[in-house]
């Protein structure tokens, strides 16, 4: 029988179960960035803990660790931190453009000036 998921009771929502190919289906379509663990839980009304469930069981990639905050104080150090590794990349991708920039400048040296041309 057909059962709207808009109204469905709490009786209903306890009495139904997901098959093994729906489960997979659905985190086949989280892993590969489709949907997100809320939008199944609020689509097909089923906890969101449940959902990962599924994905520690069915999905093929490694779940992140939860981050618990206590206090506001770790949230704000939280956010200072993710910004401050947004900072650290910025510089280490200038970097690399930099030793590319050099490398590239010691290769057309090497070719006009020879090897060794430091040396010279």
């Amino acid at each position: 029988t057909f059962i709207n998921l808009g109204i469905m009771t709490v009786e209903e929502r306890r009495r139904r179960r997901f098959s093994e190919p729906f489960k997979k289906e659905q985190v086949k379509l989280i892993e590969s960035g489709e949907l997100k663990v809320k939008e199944v839980s609020r689509l097909y009304e089923v906890k969101a803990e449940n959902v990962r469930r599924w994905l520690k069981k069915y999905g093929s990639k490694e779940l992140p660790p939860t981050i618990v905050i206590s206090s506001s104080t770790e949230y704000d150090k939280l956010g200072d931190l993710e910004k401050q590794i947004l900072e650290l990349k910025q510089i280490i991708g200038d970097q690399q453009i930099k030793l590319i920039t050099q490398s590239s400048i010691i290769e057309l040296a090497e070719q006009k000036l020879g090897k060794g041309f430091e040396k010279k």
